[in-house]
């Protein structure tokens, strides 16, 4: 017989992750936080992830983020995205490419 896996919230807990997912200022946390909600309520990953249309894996993984860090692991992380090519520590370099594109108009 298969196991499901159900988050399981305490009272506080479930009152912070409610108005997260109320209150919350991105779309994306706001589903995590619904997700983290319905889990609780005892509804399957399957069901979970055919409601956001996301993998389960995508899924798990809100779960183990929440049971890792909590409110701050259903945000996005820093870091992720594209990092610029120019940076402003090197201010020769961009004083040079200010000047050349002034120049090219």
């Amino acid at each position: 017989m298969k196991k499901w896996r159900y988050v399981s919230l305490t009272e506080s807990d479930y009152s912070l992750v409610e108005l997260g997912y109320q209150e919350g200022k991105k779309h994306h946390y706001r589903e995590r936080c619904h997700a983290i909600l319905l889990s609780h309520q005892q509804y399957k990953i399957k069901d979970i992830s055919l409601m956001f249309n996301k993998k389960e894996d995508t899924i798990r993984t809100w779960f183990n983020q929440w049971e890792s860090h909590g409110l701050k692991g259903l945000d996005i992380q820093s870091g992720r995205g594209l990092k610029p090519k120019l940076g402003i520590k090197n201010l020769e370099l961009v004083d040079f490419v200010k000047k050349k594109s002034k120049n090219s108009r």
